[in-house]
């Protein structure tokens, strides 16, 4: 068993390293997607900003529409109201239009002034918005070229531990153990053997039973901490 030990303890050189590797692999991407996923929702807003923005100014043109429409009537009753001088029901009829127009036209403007420094107010975020994006933009590139380095230099590394790992393979390590000691490999973060300092697992700094130590220090079995799971090595 000694033997195995042995064995598994040189892999486990290898595997600590392939495992940051790994994790290197996964994190390099994450990071960039999060970066990108930042920048795409100022996109997001700024294109929420520019159709409220485009949305105002065709309202302030349905108003300003109305309101030529409105003084155009008005002008046309004038002159109609100017030829019925004598039909004094149809002139108070007339005059009580024109009122009722200028006061629309009156009410839109003031609506109208309000509608430009609303859009103005969303240019001016717009702009803004933008220019942060532009500025985001190119560190995104800056920082997405030394992602695809450090990536590429993952790979390589990871690449020439894992070479190195099946020429160090023994075919010496039983089936059993080289199961457990994968499974362990996964859920313990690339750590499945952890040494025994006196009764204290360093995987987990807790202590174990005196009888473990001494099944342990026998080295005839494999014996795993009764906290973290992992293979004990008295490296003695």
């Amino acid at each position: 068993m000694q033997e195995t030990l042995s064995a598994l303890l040189q892999l486990q050189e290898l595997d600590r390293d392939i495992f940051r590797a790994q994790t290197e692999l996964k994190r390099l991407p994450a990071e960039r997607n999060v970066r990108k996923a930042e920048i795409e929702k100022r996109q997001t807003r700024l294109a929420e900003v520019r159709h409220e923005a485009k949305q105002v100014r065709v309202r302030i043109k349905e108003i300003e529409d109305l309101s030529t429409q409105h003084r155009q009537r008005i002008r046309k009753v004038e002159n109609e109201a100017a030829g019925s001088r004598q039909d004094m029901a149809l002139l108070v009829a007339y005059q009580h239009e024109i009122r009722t127009l200028k006061k629309e036209i009156s009410t839109s403007e003031e609506e109208g002034v309000q509608l430009v420094e609303k859009a103005e107010g969303l240019d001016a975020q717009a702009a803004a918005l933008q220019a942060e994006i532009d500025k985001e933009l190119a560190l995104f590139a800056d920082f997405a070229g030394n992602v695809d380095r450090e990536f590429a230099a993952a790979e390589k590394r990871l690449k020439g531990l894992q070479d190195q790992r099946k020429a160090r393979m023994s075919s010496k390590v039983p089936p059993e153990a080289l199961s457990l000691y994968t499974r362990l490999l996964s859920a313990r973060e690339g750590v499945a053997i952890a040494h025994l300092d006196g009764r204290t697992c360093q995987g987990c700094f807790m202590e174990i039973p005196t009888n473990m130590v001494v099944r342990v220090n026998r080295g005839v079995e494999l014996v795993q901490c009764p906290s973290c799971d992992r293979i004990l090595h008295n490296p003695r």
